[in-house]
């Protein structure tokens, strides 16, 4: 699902049990097992035996990624056009009890969901039952969206270019009012919210409950018997046990240790389908298929399937060039168009990929949600292999390794002397391609981590926020962490600043108990507002403040002042309240 910007990435879960302190990774759990079980269809034996070189190289690759990510499971699926190439399982399903993965375990694969939403609103539409470009509230008269703009359409929502809040995740935002912060269709911004209110659209125009409708309109048809629309307790027993960082309410090292994660259920169109490998691969092949079954009758009509992949917005897929069509991102890469997505959960990350023009797909999932990580390169590198190996090229060579998180190439950029106002000083220095913090009579070796100019320090003292820098130009100025600012040698600009008086008692802990959310930390710094110490929260006139952008959807306001302290913050309708920790 989307992700709400924090220190983290996104805000997530908060809840510590027993259970999640008795399954801490141990040291024995990290290494990660090579291929514990496969599945390879007996009608297809020929072929399978053909890519049997692409498997082993894919098992290696597999293994490699999971030890340096330290992924407890992994479930991959492999298929062409004909359907099921290779169900792979790795690793551990519950690290307590060592049960393994095996590929009938099923795993959440989060918003690629949205696209199974998509294919059931184009159903609707070939039915005649359902216009893209009429109103959202024709179909939902209960919502209430105040805009200044024309009116919100499907079309808009299916495509994220509605201009509603990216933030929330779950359906308490629909009982109030929502807003849009631009014309609707001239930008993209992802939004879960947008596609909880498309799954009361499915229910409208099909007249069955969501579930309902995404089983007999998507599941059943693809002979997905395997699948559940939702995630519910009755899956959880044949569902891979999910983890979380632990502790989940500041920055994470690489390869931190997990905790099993809070198990809730999830009815939400945003993001709540789970299924196996074998079921994702009949999904896959449709989609290389477009549209067409091997009944010979249609999941959706040929229209449909160009309207799916039409590009309606450019949107970027994680750094790479792509437009988002309806429910899925689009590119052209080496003259292949690309349908690709991602899907995070509370306890689950996962990655597809479809090749429509080499005929290719693969989708992969993990059972834990390692701050912001997808197995996209397990995806990407499944489909090169297996596109090398069906058009009889040279299998591609395994890339070099993932360096460790403390090698900083550029790590003399960053090295000096930098001063707070009130005269404490920030002192590093560079040892090739490692960064120093001296603190304390301590050497202590920095790792990147969330971007290219901010670290995360392994000391007691800087546990809550990471490290970060500014530069003007080639050169860093700066250095800040949490509330903390400290000017560099080369810093040329003012060194006092003022603010609200009233935004002191907007500084502090919040903590919201979804599991969604967890907890964010507010502080000021240079004059500004920051939300742990990344974000800054940028003044609106109505005294709100915007989340990063003043214009954007998303806003931050402070409520319920009690002797000058704010007891709550509202992200956007998600409301946190003060915690009195640190």
């Amino acid at each position: 699902m989307a992700q709400l910007l924090t220190r983290r990435g996104f805000i997530r879960a908060g809840c510590r049990t027993a259970a999640a302190a008795a399954t801490l990774r141990a040291l024995d759990a990290r290494a990660a097992p090579a291929l514990l079980g496969s599945f390879e269809p007996q009608t297809r034996a020929g072929r399978a035996a053909a890519l049997r070189p692409a498997f082993a190289l894919i098992d290696q690759f597999v293994t490699r990624h999971m030890a340096e990510t330290g992924a407890p499971g992994l479930t991959l699926s492999l298929a062409d056009a004909a359907g099921l190439l290779r169900a792979s399982a790795y690793g551990f399903a519950d690290l307590k009890t060592r049960a393994r993965v095996t590929p009938d375990t099923l795993f959440e694969i989060g918003s690629i969901s949205k696209s199974f939403v998509a294919v059931a609103l184009l159903q609707l539409r070939d039915e005649g039952k359902l216009d893209f470009h009429r109103p959202v509230t024709d179909y939902v008269p209960w919502l209430r969206i105040d805009t200044k703009f024309e009116p919100v359409t499907v079309h808009h929502l299916v495509t994220h270019t509605a201009g509603l809040p990216g933030a929330p995740l779950l359906l308490d935002a629909l009982l109030a009012p929502l807003w849009t912060a631009w014309k609707p269709g001239s930008r993209f911004l992802y939004s879960n919210t947008g596609y909880n209110i498309l799954g009361f659209v499915i229910e409208a125009a099909d007249g069955r409950p969501f579930a309902d409708a995404m089983r007999a309109r998507v599941l059943a048809p693809l002979g997905m018997t395997a699948s559940s629309p939702t995630i519910t307790n009755e899956t959880r027993a044949r569902m891979a046990v999910g983890y979380e960082p632990v502790p989940d309410d500041r920055p994470w090292p690489a390869r931190g240790p997990l905790g099993e994660a809070q198990w809730i259920e999830v009815d939400i169109a945003a993001g709540s389908v789970a299924s196996t490998p074998a079921d994702m691969a009949s999904y896959m092949s449709a989609l290389i298929n477009r549209g067409q079954l091997k009944n010979g009758r249609r999941l959706f009509s040929e229209e449909s399937f160009k309207q799916m992949i039409a590009p309606a917005i450019r949107a970027p897929f994680r750094g790479e060039e792509a437009s988002y069509g309806y429910g899925l991102w689009v590119s052209q890469i080496e003259g292949h168009t690309r349908l690709r997505h991602t899907g995070g959960m509370v306890a689950f990350s996962s990655s597809m990929d479809v090749d429509v023009t080499g005929g290719t797909a693969a989708f992969a999932s993990v059972n834990a949600n390692l701050r912001g990580y997808r197995p996209v390169a397990v995806t990407k590198f499944a489909i090169g292999t297996l596109n090398a190996a069906l058009s009889g090229k040279t299998l591609p060579t395994l890339p070099a390794p993932a360096p460790p998180a403390e090698e900083i190439k550029n790590a003399a950029e960053f090295a000096g002397t930098y001063t707070a106002p009130d005269g404490r000083r920030l002192m590093l220095v560079a040892e090739g391609q490692r960064l120093l913090l001296l603190h304390k009579g301590r050497r202590v070796v920095l790792e990147r981590a969330g971007g290219p100019n901010t670290f995360l320090v392994r000391h007691p003292d800087f546990d809550l926020f990471l490290l970060g820098f500014v530069r003007e130009g080639d050169a860093v100025t700066e250095a800040f962490h949490g509330a903390d600012w400290f000017a560099g040698g080369r810093y040329k600009g003012a060194r006092e600043f003022s603010h609200s008086k009233e935004w002191e008692g907007y500084v502090g802990h919040y903590h919201n108990d979804s599991p969604w959310y967890g907890d964010a930390r507010v502080v000021l710094r240079k004059g500004r507002l920051w939300l742990d110490g990344l974000q800054p929260l940028v003044p609106k006139a109505d005294g709100t403040f915007g989340a990063g952008d003043a214009e954007g959807p998303d806003r931050v306001g402070f409520e319920s002042i009690v002797q000058g302290r704010a007891m709550r913050m509202n992200y956007s309708g998600i409301l946190f309240r003060r915690a009195f920790t640190p």
